[in-house]
């Protein structure tokens, strides 16, 4: 019987009435799809949003860096005015007083002061006198109008960077000098850091001319007043990235203002941005941020995005899935229900004829048999419908016991029945015909009030080979309940082969 079931599920596969687990697969695919298409516009739509708003903070913090370093600068620029102001109004004569007054005047901010007179004369240490030759700072003094500031630069007497301001100021009645203050770049460092990306940012001081650039601020800490050129930095720079690198380098030359540029290096994709100096004329702040400090934020929320569209997906997966299960379940049952008889569970008469021309197009040796209950009319009158179907019941069940292998069985009508089955002689389907004369002649049913009922079942089949008597399905079917009709007229209770029938040579069939 379980060898039945399968065939008869194959036969339902074969006539693919229902197509379910197809659209399912198909939902399936279809949200994947979407998702993935969904997720990757996201990342996109996310990945390019952060570049903008990496630009955007560091041209923000850039510009600030800027603004501060100009504020601090003025402040230099005001003590060291007020210092020339005092010393201007004290009309000293000599240079030596001028120069002595200085030196009782320096605050601990300052490195070192001193003074240059009309000549050019200066009054210094030696070693002071020495790193003025060296940076030829007199081309920066004659600029002060009435200040002016050098450029930063590495002091062999402190053995550190440091700027030098210089301010025009008159003595002896009318005589012009200049006096001239040394600060520690580590004055500006101070403006740069940032105490929320501290550990992070880098902050440059960069000549446009020469590409030299001095770090401010940044994660190393040894690196912080070392000098080094832009454009030897640039061969640590991706390959792909060069080409916008020597653009933007370029444009400084030219002293454009507030500049971005975004670049890798190794592993690292930084987001940079250059603001000119006013008060340092030819020199920029340079700020670089690792994308990854900016974006920390934005990259956590872009996952959890992404984390909550994987979860959205696992459980629309399990409620599609739900929806198959439930929706397989009530396929099979429709496709039981529109290929199956529901009384005995056989093939109906419908999905025998598509399953039977299937059958015949492998063209095999089969035996279609038709097989009609005697007298069945009389057994619903006599005991009633819920008893005849008890003996169909009892009569299919005795089909499907010696028709299991290869074989299909159909209720064919009220009391009909018709098997095509595989046969490899003419004595096998007899004998097993005769087995089912065994099988049905004493069955002991119940009627509904349990009263027990020895009825003795008989039945008339007719039988047809193929393709010896018909090589197609209507002929072949056509043949057999001839041969049904045949045993009919004797009498009923029998078997009869068509080849066994007495033919008219006028009309073969």
């Amino acid at each position: 019987m379980n060898n039945t079931r399968s065939k008869d599920n194959n036969i339902g596969q074969d006539i693919q009435l229902i197509k379910g687990g197809r659209s399912f697969f198909m939902t399936l695919i279809i949200c994947l799809a979407v998702f993935l298409g969904a997720t990757g516009v996201l990342i996109l739509a996310f990945n390019r949003l952060i570049s903008r708003h990496d630009q955007y903070l560091s041209s923000e913090i850039c510009t600030i860096m800027s603004e501060k370093m100009n504020s601090s600068i003025e402040s230099m620029t005001e003590a060291a005015d007020d210092m020339a102001s005092m010393l201007s109004a004290q009309n000293y004569e000599s240079p030596e007083d001028i120069y002595a007054a200085i030196k009782n005047n320096v605050k601990s901010d300052y490195l070192s002061a001193g003074f240059i007179d009309e000549t050019g004369e200066k009054y210094a240490t030696e070693e002071e006198i020495a790193e003025f030759n060296k940076w030829e700072l007199l081309k920066t003094a004659a600029l002060a109008d009435p200040v002016s500031m050098s450029a930063p630069y590495r002091s062999s007497v402190y053995g550190q960077p440091v700027i030098t301001m210089f301010t025009n100021f008159e003595y002896d009645n009318g005589r012009n000098g200049y006096m001239f203050i040394t600060y520690t770049f580590k004055e500006l460092q101070k403006v740069a850091v940032t105490e929320s990306l501290e550990n992070d940012v880098e902050i440059w001081l960069m000549n446009a001319e020469s590409g030299n650039i001095i770090q401010c601020a940044g994660p190393d800490e040894h690196a912080i007043g070392n000098w080094t050129n832009a454009y030897l930095s640039m061969k640590s720079i991706n390959e792909k990235d060069i080409p916008t690198f020597t653009a933007w380098l370029e444009r400084i030359r030219h002293l454009e203002n507030n500049i971005g540029i975004t670049y890798s290096l190794d592993n690292t994709f930084y987001s940079q941005h250059c603001s000119c100096i006013k008060s340092m004329p030819g020199w920029y702040v340079v700020v670089r941020i690792p994308s990854n400090t900016l974006s920390a934020t934005m990259h956590k929320f872009r996952n959890y995005v992404i984390s909550f569209l994987a979860v959205l997906l696992v459980v629309v997966i399990v409620l599609i899935a739900n929806m198959y299960r439930i929706s397989k379940r009530d396929n099979e049952l429709l496709e039981r229900l529109s290929t199956h008889d529901p009384l005995t569970g056989v093939l109906n008469r419908r999905a025998f004829n598509i399953a039977a021309g299937k059958w015949i197009l492998r063209k095999k040796d089969s035996a279609l048999i038709f097989v009609d209950l005697d007298y069945f009319k009389q057994v619903n009158d006599q005991y009633g419908h819920n008893f005849g179907d008890k003996v169909l019941v009892a009569f299919s069940d005795a089909l499907k016991k010696n028709f299991s292998d290869s074989s299909i069985i159909s209720r064919f009508g009220g009391d009909e029945f018709v098997v095509i089955t595989e046969m490899n002689s003419v004595e096998d389907i007899t004998s097993r015909m005769r087995q089912i004369e065994k099988d049905v002649s004493d069955i002991t049913l119940t009627k509904d009030n349990n009263e027990q009922i020895n009825y003795s079942i008989s039945f008339s089949s007719g039988a047809a080979r193929f393709p010896y008597d018909a090589d197609n399905l209507p002929l072949l079917m056509k043949m057999a309940d001839n041969a049904l009709y045949e045993v009919k007229e004797r009498g009923r209770n029998g078997s009869l082969w068509y080849a066994d029938l007495a033919v008219d040579e006028d009309d073969p069939t």
